[in-house]
């Protein structure tokens, strides 16, 4: 702990070199900005409206695909008061589309997501292809026509899926079986937050799939390598050095953020705890810079 300062005990002069030092701030939302799923945690909107104050840029890069942008968008203007628009949120579903869009994609896909995520693709003009079969495997007949039933498709994107079974792993393996079939993941965390702790997240799914058909994805979510090179190319003005990133997770904000040379700042509302912390040796990948116990300590420290 010797080596993260804790932004609530920071002198007049550390604190003014802490906002000195950045002019871009890249913030998770489900447990930064708001309770994961939940509402508002006292003092995010305050934060965010001061570091818009200080005349701070601020990007939301979330891994929530199961509310869409609209929904995040009214969450800040109903609980926080706050106008947010389109292109300040970076969420998986949108930067899938975005890429797809870049490339000409016209064909046929395979998305294992939410409905709200199949929706954007869809509203987008993309072509999503429907399960096969009953949904439910009863016999060998039905997990072949599950497989292998259906139309050929050009792309598999794999995301969160709560309704996502063997049967739907194993289509996505042999669809990916082509080498022109595109791979794309979203958000791909190896757990997320759910109830009062965390469960399993889309994570270790797609590494069953990556593993079986010997191909990594182009991944658009946290903490992709390709999320990270998007980030970059949005901001190129903006060295990494002047960047601060806002997260609740070790894996999936810090360790990506600290991964692309960003200052980073860990707050415990959300998947990690303060022991958490203290248990990550010195110089590990994911130790944060900065600790606070709230995003409200970036005002509550500059007005004590």
């Amino acid at each position: 702990m010797n080596t993260i300062k804790y932004l609530k005990e920071l002198s007049d002069q550390e604190r003014e070199k802490f906002f000195d030092s950045f002019d871009l701030v890249f913030c998770d939302c489900d447990g930064v900005i708001w309770y994961p799923l939940r509402d508002f945690i006292p003092g995010s909107a305050e934060a965010l409206a001061h570091l818009e104050s200080r005349g701070k840029q601020v990007t939301f890069v979330t891994n929530n695909s199961i509310s869409s942008m609209k929904e995040h968008i009214e969450k800040f203007a109903q609980q926080g008061n706050l106008k947010i628009k389109e292109h300040q949120i970076v969420h998986p579903a949108q930067t899938i589309c975005d890429h797809l869009k870049s490339i000409n994609f016209e064909g046929l896909i395979y998305c294992l997501a939410t409905p709200p995520f199949r929706q954007v693709l869809k509203d987008a003009g993309f072509q999503l292809t429907e399960e096969s079969g009953t949904g439910i495997i009863k016999s060998l007949k039905d997990l072949h026509e599950a497989i292998y039933g259906g139309e050929s498709v050009e792309a598999v994107i794999i995301d969160v899926d709560f309704n996502l079974s063997a049967a739907k792993m194993m289509r996505a393996h042999v669809q990916l079986q082509n080498p022109n079939c595109l791979f794309l993941a979203g958000a791909a965390d190896a757990l997320i937050p759910f109830g009062h702790g965390d469960i399993i997240g889309p994570g270790p799914f797609i590494d069953v799939v990556t593993q079986s058909v010997g191909r990594q994805p182009i991944t658009l979510g946290k903490p992709g390598e390709d999320l990270r090179q998007l980030l970059l190319q949005r901001h190129p003005d903006v060295p990494p050095s002047r960047v601060l990133f806002v997260g609740d997770s070790l894996a999936s904000d810090i360790g990506f953020a600290q991964a692309s040379g960003y200052q980073t700042l860990l707050v415990l509302t959300g998947g990690t705890r303060l022991e958490d912390v203290q248990r990550l040796s010195p110089g590990h990948a994911q130790v944060p810079d900065y600790l606070a116990d709230c995003l409200g300590d970036i005002c509550r420290a500059d007005n004590r």
